[in-house]
């Protein structure tokens, strides 16, 4: 794409520097996800679920658990769900630094770049320190988890997350006050409520145009329910709000974080061992760090015998094709990176003007049309 090293072929017809057309072509990184989960145990399937998405690899495990354990019919212990909810914020936290610090760099604003993935690595330490690793997880089971979390480990992760929470809340605003963040963000790339709810859009996207859609409230699932926390919802619906409701964000996870470590009860995770997964079939949704994750599942004598998913990026894409129509073609990246678009690596962009076609890769079409 013109706007990120990702695998998207993305077709501009322009009018001088006026995007007139948009197509749009994927499946560059296709790997047959859904087929390879087939024939897996259901430990086997949870980690290759964990790898379809490095950024928010946790959400997957906690959809594909969620979906498992209907199936199962099981229910984890309180302290299991607490822990998942403070490892699904931290990605969250870690999810939208990573993104805003390239929204800024979008813009030529790498100084806030830096300052915004300086955080982003405090979170990652964490993470670390929790789980065991940095981006992959790998620490849900069905009915409960592979560690549990320390006193100690508790006590330094709300001293970090406050550091975190006043840096955030400072770079928002300087975002939002900024005369070149505001020029290159506000009104660019607009989608309004209606459009939004046409196109069925999910996650940050969603609620900056106004339509609340936090699955974490409409379905909610571990203590969601007894945390009190804010859905970010705006109502400009352009990038600038899109920008900022991911930043607002931020706050919103570090305080669901604060709440279940309140919460955790003194007992231990109990532990479980599920010998046999029960014939069935499941859903499993939660709300990523982009919006809604959906996965089904499909078991048959312990194996997986059917499985859908269907990640958020996947939900929203297609509104490109309208939302890029009659823009300044120096005003594409910043509206694609507005999305948070999540795909694997780099395909091309073709730009066809005068009836000649000129494939470009990201640098030489930022190049070209100085952007």
């Amino acid at each position: 794409s013109p706007a990120m090293k990702e695998p998207m072929l993305m077709k501009l017809s322009v009018d001088g520097n006026t995007v007139k057309n948009v197509e749009l072509r994927m499946g560059y990184t296709h790997k047959g996800i859904e087929k390879l989960l087939e024939g897996k145990n259901p430990d086997q399937a949870m980690y290759v679920a964990s790898r379809i998405c490095g950024i928010c690899s946790f959400s997957h495990e906690r959809a594909y658990i969620r979906a498992a354990e209907t199936i199962a019919r099981v229910n984890a212990d309180e302290r299991t769900k607490l822990v998942r909810m403070i490892v699904f914020e931290l990605e969250r936290i870690s999810s939208h630094l990573l993104w805003a610090g390239y929204m800024m760099h979008e813009i030529g604003y790498d100084a806030m770049f830096q300052f915004l993935w300086r955080e982003r690595e405090k979170v990652l330490d964490m993470t670390e320190d929790i789980c065991g690793n940095r981006i992959h997880k790998n620490i849900s089971k069905i009915g409960t988890l592979r560690y549990d979390v320390t006193p100690k480990q508790c006590e330094k992760l709300i001293e970090v997350l406050n550091g975190i929470d006043k840096k955030a809340k400072d770079y928002e605003k300087e975002i939002e006050k900024n005369s070149i963040v505001r020029e290159r963000l506000s009104g660019v790339g607009v989608i309004t409520k209606r459009t939004a709810e046409e196109y069925a859009l999910v996650g940050p996207n969603a609620r900056a145009s106004g339509v609340n859609n936090d699955i974490r409230r409409i379905d909610p699932y571990d203590e969601y329910g007894k945390i009190v926390f804010d859905s970010v919802v705006l109502k400009d619906g352009d990038s600038m709000a899109r920008t900022l409701a991911r930043m607002t964000e931020i706050g919103e996870s570090i305080k669901i974080i604060k709440q279940s470590v309140a919460l955790l009860p003194d007992d231990k995770i109990k532990p479980f061992a599920l010998t046999q997964m029960k014939d069935g079939e499941g859903i499993g949704r939660v709300e990523a760090p982009r919006g809604e994750l959906f996965y089904f599942l499909k078991f048959k004598n312990n194996v997986v015998e059917r499985a859908k998913v269907r990640t958020p990026t996947f939900a929203y894409i297609k509104i490109l094709e309208q939302l890029l129509k009659d823009v300044e073609i120096g005003d594409v990246p910043v509206i694609i990176a507005s999305l948070d678009p999540c795909f694997s690596c780099m395909e091309r962009v073709m730009v066809a003007k005068n009836g000649r076609e000129e494939w470009l890769t990201e640098k030489s079409f930022k190049e070209k049309f100085k952007c």
